[in-house]
């Protein structure tokens, strides 16, 4: 009987110190059991695309010959009817520029120190000026905006064959030729008759068109980002014209943006979806009674509980998103907002009494 009952005392102490064993393990791979929490993320949706850009634009040419003088700065806003060039007369003696301005300085400062003894010279000075502005008016031509907008002196010979106006007439060929060759107008150059001396652009109407192949990517007043190097402006989808085996879209850019005056072509980022999202690795997702969902530790017990994932926005790499913003307005009962979940689940974990 002894031998019985040290027999089991031994089974006893073995049972205990294996459980006292086994909850020791257990309460390290809770411990060392990797935990996410849920933060909200901002994501885009984007696709790179090779574009065109077509601007309201005109050409400015010369009708005479001469030495053109811009009078506008490169990218400077011009108002319509502004002067913003004048092309001399090899004839025009540029001296007598400097006389006017002289004479008017000369005008200003008698008016401003009211010197009655020099009065009398106001009108004498005002009479040079005269004289001297119809000999230039006589041996000068003066160019004048039509419109309101930028003004540049680069072209690149497209701005005919790229008009608003002609956007439904669009090819694939339209599309890939051109390239960025635009070609610099010199100040203070001699230049002939039909030389181009300035490029207005109407920064109201800008657009770009792109080759597309999902005719369910865009739709029609759809409004979108675009980035082109570091820049982001705002857009919006303006047309999609079908042709017989690919699509054509226009983007209207709905802002002013001057990195692209002087770009007939390159490469855009379309944005055309962001949001807010919970990005939950997949490789924390498990399947339980068909649904799909992850392990999150409840906040009470530290215990982890299945919670099925609902309103999945989409799947992009090694990630699945969700739109809890929505979830939460349309009180879907799903992971949240700075949830706890399981890293890397697995058949221990997922059993675990505490995870800390």
């Amino acid at each position: 009987m002894k031998i019985k009952k040290i027999k089991y005392s031994r089974i006893f102490i073995l049972g205990v110190f294996l459980y006292i064993l086994f909850r020791g393990v257990i309460i390290l791979i809770g411990l060392k059991t990797s935990v996410l929490t849920l933060e909200n993320d901002f994501y885009s949706l984007k696709t790179r695309v090779k574009a065109i850009v077509i601007r309201d634009e005109y050409l400015i040419r010369s009708d005479t010959s001469g030495t053109l003088s811009l009078l506008a700065d490169e990218k400077e806003k011009v108002q319509k009817f502004q002067k913003v060039a004048t092309v001399y007369n090899k004839n025009v003696d540029k001296s007598i520029e400097r006389e006017i301005r002289n004479l008017k300085k000369e005008i200003k400062d008698i008016e401003k120190n009211n010197n009655s003894l020099q009065i009398a010279l106001l009108s004498v000075k005002k009479e040079q000026i005269k004289i001297l502005e119809e000999q230039i008016q006589n041996n000068t031509r003066n160019y004048y905006s039509n419109i309101s907008g930028v003004i540049s002196y680069k072209y690149d010979n497209n701005e005919e064959n790229y008009k608003v106006e002609n956007l439904s007439s669009l090819t694939k060929y339209d599309i890939e030729k051109p390239n960025n060759n635009y070609i610099p107008i010199d100040n203070n150059k001699m230049i002939k008759p039909d030389t181009i001396i300035a490029r207005i652009i109407n920064n109201n109407e800008m657009y770009i068109a792109f080759i597309s192949c999902d005719n369910k990517l865009f739709n029609e007043g759809d409004s979108v980002k675009i980035k082109i190097r570091k820049n982001i402006i705002n857009g919006e989808i303006y047309k999609k014209y079908e042709k017989k085996d690919y699509l054509i879209t226009v983007v209207k850019i709905a802002q002013q943006n001057v990195e692209i005056y002087d770009t007939r072509q390159s490469e855009f980022d379309i944005i055309y979806k962001q949001m807010e999202a919970l990005r939950i690795p997949k490789e924390s997702v498990v399947k339980k009674d068909n649904k799909k969902g992850v392990y999150v530790i409840n906040e009470e017990n530290n215990k982890p509980e299945f919670v099925e994932i609902k309103g999945i926005s989409f799947e992009y790499g090694k990630y699945i998103y969700i739109d809890f913003r929505k979830n939460e307005i349309s009180g879907v009962d799903t992971v949240k907002l700075h949830d706890r979940i399981i890293l890397k689940p697995n058949f221990i974990n997922e059993r675990i009494l505490k995870i800390n």
